[in-house]
């Protein structure tokens, strides 16, 4: 399978170009191991085009500003000659791509993953055997998936723990890894091909389904008389909206018992918590609200 590298023109040209392919951080959802999007997510994004916004916070931000000088400290350790990898390299046969950190350069070329990584997540999502290390399967797959399309025959998982340790992961390039991921990515484009989308998560999906169902035909109506399983789910709605009333007025009483404990503290510490209770000042705050559909479920009131 020959592969096909692009230099992206900018970050939309980047983000249009993975429009088209499963990329190295999006395969993992093929195996039910993403922690950020399920097949049927992904499903959708390709099929009907759907954008998702990405939230940029503290950690991913700062996490990018670090990852040149994590990068140059590794090479420097490991008397490495690195680069940045701007390629954005995809098999057109499989749909398949991937986009890099760093390139190792020589005689034998390789990969450099950097991540930031968080003591505790790394503590608590790393597995962690003596002196033998795995990330967390969504970073091992995207790891492969680059050795995969750029025909590199190794790579290195390079994480900066908590800011003061380094952690470095060598993968080899392994042809049964390889053959699974092929293998999975033919039936995704598959079923897309055949329209025949993988069954919702419908917890971790609400939001890609709300997102899908995010338009109503003005008058339309849809008779659910005799119909028992929806009759069944709006009876359940209702149970557990009123369960949630009944949690948060239990709960705001609570808040108010704590407040007259605490008086006017911003901050309250007690045996293994805390609680934070400042003043944010008054803004005045203007926006243009996009149109969205509502959803209300309204019962009749029995007759006596």
């Amino acid at each position: 399978m020959q592969n096909q590298i692009i230099i992206p023109d900018n970050e939309a040209h980047w983000l249009e170009l993975k429009t088209k392919d499963v990329t190295s951080t999006e395969i993992s959802a093929l195996y039910g191991l993403n922690p950020y999007m399920t097949e049927f997510e992904l499903w959708h994004r390709k099929k009907e085009n759907i954008t998702v916004d990405f939230l940029m916070h503290e950690r991913v931000e700062w996490g990018m500003y670090l990852e040149d000088s994590i990068a140059k400290k590794l090479a420097v350790d490991n008397k490495w000659q690195i680069r940045n990898m701007d390629e954005y390299i995809r098999i057109p046969e499989l749909r398949l791509a991937a986009s890099f950190d760093f390139s190792i350069e020589g005689e034998n070329l390789g990969l450099l993953e950097v991540k930031n990584v968080d003591s505790l997540i790394y503590r608590d999502k790393w597995i962690i055997d003596g002196d033998n290390v795995e990330a967390p399967p969504h970073i091992e797959f995207q790891c492969y998936c680059q050795m995969l399309v750029s025909n590199r025959k190794f790579a290195y998982i390079g994480a900066l723990i908590g800011g003061n340790r380094a952690v470095l992961i060598r993968r080899e390039a392994d042809q049964e890894i390889f053959d699974s991921m092929i293998a999975k990515v033919k039936a995704f484009w598959k079923s897309i091909d055949e329209n025949i989308p993988p069954e919702p998560d419908f917890s971790k999906d609400a939001k890609t389904i709300s997102k899908l169902y995010g338009y109503s035909e003005p008058g339309k109506i849809y008779s659910a008389e005799g119909d028992l399983e929806i009759l069944t789910l709006a009876t359940r709605y209702k149970e557990l909206g009123e369960a949630v009333k009944a949690c948060d007025i239990e709960r705001d009483g609570i808040k108010s018992q704590l407040l007259i404990k605490v008086g006017d503290s911003e901050k309250v510490i007690g045996d293994g918590f805390s609680i934070s209770a400042g003043m944010i000042g008054p803004a005045r705050i203007e926006y243009d609200r996009q149109g969205y559909r509502t959803f209300r479920i309204n019962w009749k009131r029995e007759k006596k």
